[in-house]
């Protein structure tokens, strides 16, 4: 028979995991795993915020060292004079011409490969830059000093930059070195570094050495050396010359020439000889066709040591000097008598010039 149970009597304890009484407890790992995903939420959206902060600091950063440093016009002329000599330095002639004022040089310029040549040539060394000179009254211009070595010479020279739409920016000017190219040279078929020379024009030179040449039979330049640039043309352009045997080709016209002029027996005779009146003063009459003309050794020397000077604007039209005296004599005749009669210091040849473009190499004299 069983004892009714006191209600002050001890009860059974439920167990923590909500398990029957008298088992372990169970583990409440949910509230466990909610905490922990929850803090590691935390410290993701912390580091988050931390990378944020650290790549705008560094995206800051960044923008603040590409963000151009503002040049003075000092520090600007400089720069770009200096980009100028740097490319002159390394024979870059392209990147030379690309710098200078286009509407200022288009129409001097060889090719940038003939610039190249000259650069090659006679290269620019030991570069060394002076303190710019600003405009005080504008800031539009600039002057930045310069020297440097080519062909074995020092150079001092000054560059000017100029801001010519006042936008703020130095633009180069054209530092000229340009030559006018004499009429008579192209026609001669001149070339500068291997190109050809448009007629009567400027030509634009940068520093280094150029090989002028002509291509017409019988010419040369004079001298024949290359023609040096520093920051100016050193000198003149080349004369053109008779080669020796441009000399001898025109002697010989003119030797032929005077031999057809001697051989003349009329009263006229050519070759600037003056004609011969058809009476004298003291009243011979000269009879035509008896004639006789002559040349001393000394005239006759002349000739064959005559130096042809090219001309100027036409230099295939070659002069020499005056000939000389001609001897002359012929027969004439006076109240039924005859008799000969001589020219008193019987005439002089003119001043010969051959055309030596035609290969009949015509004479004419003056």
């Amino acid at each position: 028979m069983s004892m009714p149970q006191s209600p002050y009597a001890p009860q059974p304890i439920p167990s923590p995991g909500g398990g029957p009484p008298g088992e372990p407890p169970q583990r409440r790992t949910g509230l466990i795993i909610a905490l922990v995903v929850g803090g590691l939420t935390v410290v993701l959206a912390v580091l988050v915020v931390i990378a944020l902060v650290v790549v705008l600091a560094v995206r800051s950063q960044g923008a603040k060292e590409a963000a151009p440093t503002q040049q003075t016009p000092e520090q600007q002329a400089t720069a770009l004079v200096s980009e100028y000599m740097t490319a002159l330095e390394g024979g870059d002639a392209a990147a030379v011409l690309a710098l200078l004022p286009q509407d200022q040089i288009e129409d001097q310029v060889l090719s940038a490969e003939a610039y190249a040549a000259a650069l090659a040539a006679e290269p620019i060394s030991e570069v060394t830059f002076g303190t710019p000179v600003v405009s005080s009254s504008t800031a539009h211009d600039a002057d930045v000093p310069v020297t440097f070595t080519v062909a074995g010479q020092s150079v001092s020279a000054e560059y000017t930059v100029q801001d010519w739409d006042s936008d703020g920016t130095f633009e180069m000017a054209a530092p000229y070195s340009s030559t006018y190219v004499p009429e008579g040279l192209p026609q001669l078929g001149l070339t500068v570094n291997g190109e050809e020379v448009a007629e009567g024009s400027n030509l634009y030179l940068l520093p280094g050495a150029y090989e002028l040449a002509i291509d017409q039979e019988g010419f040369t330049l004079d001298p024949e050396d290359p023609v040096i640039v520093t920051d100016e043309l050193q000198g003149d352009l080349p004369s053109p010359v008779l080669t020796e045997e441009g000399q001898k080709t025109f002697r010989t016209a003119v030797q032929s020439a005077v031999d057809g002029c001697l051989a003349q027996d009329t009263l006229k005779a050519g070759c600037g000889i003056g004609e011969i009146p058809g009476s004298t003063s003291d009243g011979w009459t000269v009879t035509e066709g008896t004639v006789k003309r002559s040349i001393s050794e000394d005239t006759q020397r002349t000739i064959d040591t005559m130096e042809g000077t090219p001309g100027t604007d036409e230099p295939t039209y070659v002069s020499g000097e005056a000939v000389g005296t001609v001897d002359t004599t012929m027969e004439c005749t006076k109240d039924g008598q005859k008799g000969t009669c001589e020219m008193f210091l019987g005439g002089s040849m003119s001043v010969p010039s051959v055309d030596l473009a035609d290969p009949e190499h015509p004479v004419t004299w003056s």
